[in-house]
């Protein structure tokens, strides 16, 4: 749960502010953030409504806080999925210095 934390603070929330979000004590919140203690299902998906992030997020399984895509993202998406292999290897090569996992760091426009 080290997300939890993470997010709360760059919410701008206390420990005690969650807490009351989630009718429990702020040391409760504090024992989720160490990993002292497991949050239940809806627990966590009460945080995830909170922060407005999706569980795999929280949860340290994602990278991405949101499964909400903008418009352009998921029409690029979509032309990605029909693309051909040779299209999307292009593709591929194209955006690899802008993946995050990406030593190298990304040209500027």
């Amino acid at each position: 749960m080290n997300r939890l934390k993470e997010i709360r603070i760059r919410r701008g929330l206390q420990q005690k502010n969650v807490a009351a979000l989630l009718n429990c004590s702020p040391v409760t919140v504090s024992r989720y953030e160490t990993g002292e203690r497991d949050p239940d299902i809806e627990t966590i998906l009460r945080l995830c409504e909170i922060f407005g992030c999706t569980a795999d997020y929280l949860l340290g399984r994602s990278a991405v806080p949101s499964a909400e895509l903008s418009p352009e993202e998921e029409d690029l998406l979509t032309a990605w999925r029909r693309a051909t292999p040779e299209i999307r290897a292009i593709i591929d090569a194209a955006l690899a210095p802008y993946r995050e996992d990406d030593t190298a760091a990304a040209p500027t426009a």
